[in-house]
């Protein structure tokens, strides 16, 4: 639909859009409601119903009538309860859930059921997701609803380990395992495996470990199932066979299958910064070379069967639809494949049948579909992603084209750079308020990337759709498409790879989401869609103005408050980590975490945050001691941001992980510092800490293990204080009261070695907890540890003291704060 200056939005124009609006609307007030709210979404979708009854007989009574509003308005209320119905539906607990035995057994049980889709392998590790049916237990068997996420994993001990079972899609198996309920968001700026699961209806994990624990029983394939698993088979094959590069091996699978199981997380970085993350996910590019290149390609061959106008065009459409929906198949039926298979059958369709449909309109199907089938999908992120582009590039992309001189189209190429710098641009702005909001980072690097970026990855998969298609019979042709296929894999990672190293700065970064601003920045977009209409555009600049004046004057009031210390105890399971941000914006951090093979906690809890809160930089980081739950996290933080020292004990080990940090140290010039009891680390006027061990000449007072020479530190804001005791064990906290006494009583005391029966003597609990209100200790600890820790016993020392104790195997991360006098908890989730 044209549009007029000065004249108004029309909304009936967009049925789809405002229905899907509409629904979206009633499934977020069904999440923000909670369950027990299902007659009140039957109720609205009943008003809705007789208010558009209403409004049809005054329209018949009524010369003049408010009626096309009243119409809509009640399109919309019952859009909004059929949207609150169906999420509550979706979310309707079954009496034969897997989830509930979770909740009661801590031993392994015998799962039977369906694998639904194609398995992901990622080295040594399979995962699927299997539809249970049943619980097989000794005696009987218990019929069992619900969808578990298995992995197959062979212990990290065992040397030679025995293959799985293949499995592939449609197969029945029988697992055996623990099965647990995934860990929701354990700290803030991590990622909540919980609810990601969950928004694609998965309410389990499983852990396989053993190959005797996995049994192939059949399959409930069905010809449609063995099609796509035979050509799912074809197509690896013929990758494996013809592409030589791993990369390229692993960017191709991406391309054809969805599956990105091979790609490594350092290429997924690079591709992340440098906004080239779309063109591994399967969507509308991939969709148009498939689908609408046959479309174009089977009108010539189809005319000289000398077929009638609407034969040739249903029969091409029909066979263009179904190769759309086996690929969509094939890749996994994601969001943005979803999205642009029902966007190319409507527009495929409109010319079938001569109607013409707006891109707006179709979205709207599209959103519409995809809410109806699994509602929690609006809360995914590559859904809102996948909407946000197309709307911006609907809605944009002619404002910006329209702004151009003539001479940027005056040929094929300038026509092709401009329109391709265009598209980028509106993909961007569009995707903006999202990406801000979930990961606090919009690379516009992609603007220029993305004239290398796209071509590259239309021309492979121009080459490595043939390479499939005839590599099986002729290998000749096979060899050339494989290698050009390859070609331009490795033409697009070194786009990745050359972008991250030189434009990986370009971008906006928001540390923490700003409602009001990220609300500016929706309300200015849709006034630069809105451009042609003043009155509508100067609106939402007025809207936009306003939002960003609040965001303002909410952070001068936020500025005027009083300066607070802050104290992040991260749940890194077995280890410890503590950060600690001054009122000056200083940071310190006490330990990094554990390491493991999968990744350690430097990587995966403490740089999201970093990354989220925009910290560019650690003013000191205080290792106690250099064991490995405690050293871990260091290498990975030495990469992500700059480090002004290290402090610890001057203390060695004899580790792989040892040599690395020292490696890395030394080649970043980071400067380390050992101390001893008495000295005192520098942050800011207001803050001190003071260094209480551990003592000089450490292993002739008795003190002989690593634990027991941990840094000891003691911090003072105000009148609170707090201590950090590391690992010492029983001999240390002696010597600990012997030197200071009770001036190491704090308001908030971090437990010593995790809890453990070696540590927290009964002196030292008297001596460390300040007698004032509100005190708490706190215990990192990893959750069902091998080492039993904490131990009740000691736990209950502290509580005799009046200490509140958090254990971060339960409660997660824990924030305190304080404003020099009184301490609190910041509840963050």
């Amino acid at each position: 639909m044209p549009m007029r200056p000065g004249s108004s939005i029309h909304w009936s124009a967009y049925p789809a859009l405002l229905l899907a609006g509409g629904f979206a609307s009633g499934i977020m007030g069904r999440f923000l409601l909670g369950p027990g709210t299902l007659f009140l979404w039957i109720g609205e979708v009943g008003v809705g119903l007789l208010l558009f009854g209403g409004v049809q007989w005054w329209d018949r009574t009524r010369l003049v009538t408010l009626a096309p509003l009243g119409r809509i308005v009640a399109v919309v209320l019952v859009a909004m309860g059929a949207g609150g119905v169906r999420y509550a539906m979706y979310q309707a607990p079954s009496p034969r859930a897997v989830d509930a035995v979770a909740e009661t057994k801590e031993t392994p049980i015998v799962l039977r059921g369906l694998v639904e889709r194609a398995p992901e392998q990622s080295g040594a590790s399979v995962r699927f997701t299997l539809e249970a049916d049943s619980i097989l237990g000794s005696e009987d068997t218990l019929a069992a609803e619900g969808k578990v996420r298995v992995t197959l994993r062979p212990p990290p001990w065992t040397d030679n380990p025995v293959p799985f079972p293949q499995i592939l899609q449609g197969d029945v198996v029988r697992v055996q395992g623990v099965l647990r309920q995934p860990p929701g968001l354990r700290n803030p700026g991590g990622f909540d495996y919980r609810a990601y699961l969950a928004r694609r209806g998965i309410c389990c994990t499983m852990y396989v470990g053993e190959p005797s624990q996995v049994v192939v029983q059949g399959n409930r394939r069905g010809i449609l199932g063995t099609s796509l698993v035979s050509v799912r088979r074809h197509v690896r094959s013929q990758i494996d066979r013809y592409v030589a590069s791993a990369g390229g091996r692993a960017v191709l699978r991406a391309l054809l299958l969805g599956d990105r199981g091979q790609i490594t997380e350092d290429q997924q970085v690079r591709f992340s910064k440098t906004g080239l993350m779309h063109l591994l996910a399967v969507s509308g590019l991939h969709v148009f070379l498939i689908g609408m290149v046959l479309y174009a390609l089977l009108r010539p061959l189809l005319m000289r069967l000398r077929l009638r106008w609407r034969v040739l065009e249903g029969s091409r459409a029909v066979l263009t639809i179904g190769v759309l929906g086996f690929y969509m198949l094939l890749t996994g039926a994601r969001p943005s494949v979803v999205r642009a298979v029902i966007m190319a059958v409507l527009f495929i369709g409109g010319i079938v049948f001569q109607r013409s449909a707006h891109s707006l309109n179709t979205l709207g199907v599209a959103a519409l579909v995809l809410l109806v089938v699994r509602p929690p999908a609006l809360f995914d992120v590559g859904f809102q992603l996948s909407m946000a582009a197309v709307a911006g590039i609907v809605t944009l992309n002619p404002r910006f084209l329209e702004a151009l001189p003539e001479w940027s189209r005056s040929s094929r190429v300038l026509s092709w750079l401009t329109s391709t710098g265009t598209v980028s641009a509106a993909a961007i702005l569009g995707t903006a308020p999202v990406l801000l909001y979930h990961f606090g980072w919009v690379s516009v690097a992609g603007l220029l990337l993305n004239v290398v970026g796209i071509p590259c990855t239309g021309l492979a998969l121009a080459a490595a759709i043939p390479m499939a298609a005839v590599g099986g019979g002729w290998t000749l042709a096979g060899a050339a498409f494989g290698s050009a296929a390859n070609a331009f894999v490795q033409g697009l990672l070194a786009t990745s790879r050359y972008g991250a190293a030189w434009f990986s700065w370009a971008g906006v970064r928001m540390a923490v989401p700003d409602p009001w601003i990220l609300g500016a920045l929706i309300a200015g977009l849709v006034a630069l869609a809105q451009w042609p209409r003043p009155r509508n555009r100067w609106r939402c600049v007025g809207v936009g103005l306003l939002l960003a004046t609040v965001s303002v004057w909410g952070n001068v009031v936020d500025r005027g408050s009083d300066p607070t210390l802050d104290i992040l105890f991260f749940d890194v399971g077995q280890g410890d980590a503590v950060l600690i941000t001054t009122p000056g914006g200083r940071h310190v951090l006490i330990d990094t975490g554990p390491w493991s093979p999968q990744g350690g906690a430097g990587e995966f809890v403490i740089a999201p945050y970093l990354r989220q809160w925009g910290i560019q930089h650690l003013e000191t980081v205080v290792v106690t001691h250099p064991d490995e739950d405690h050293l871990g996290g260091l290498p990975a933080l030495l990469r992500e941001v700059s480090v002004g020292r290290v402090v610890h004990n001057g203390q060695g080990a004899d580790t792989e992980l040892y040599d690395r940090t020292q490696r890395l140290l030394d080649q970043q010039n980071v400067t380390q510092q050992t101390v001893r009891r008495g000295d005192t680390l520098a942050v800011e006027p207001s803050v001190r800490i003071q260094v209480l061990g551990p003592p000089p000449q450490w292993a002739e007072r008795g003190i002989e293990s690593k634990n027991g020479a941990s840094v000891v530190l003691h911090l003072s804001y105000g009148t609170a204080d707090f201590l950090f005791p590391g690992d010492v064990e029983a001999r240390s906290e002696q010597e600990l009261i012997h030197a200071y006494g009770e001036q190491i009583a704090s308001r908030v005391v971090k437990i010593p070695h995790h809890g453990s029966s070696t540590s927290s003597t009964r002196p030292f609990v008297r001596a460390a907890v300040d007698e004032s209100e509100g005190g708490r200790a706190v215990v990192s600890v990893g959750r069902d540890n091998q080492y039993g820790m904490p131990s009740e016993q000691v736990l209950s020392r502290w509580r005799a003291q009046g200490m509140e104790v958090t254990s971060t195997a339960r409660a997660g991360a824990v924030w305190m704060r304080t404003g020099g006098r009184r301490v609190w908890q910041v509840h963050w989730k």
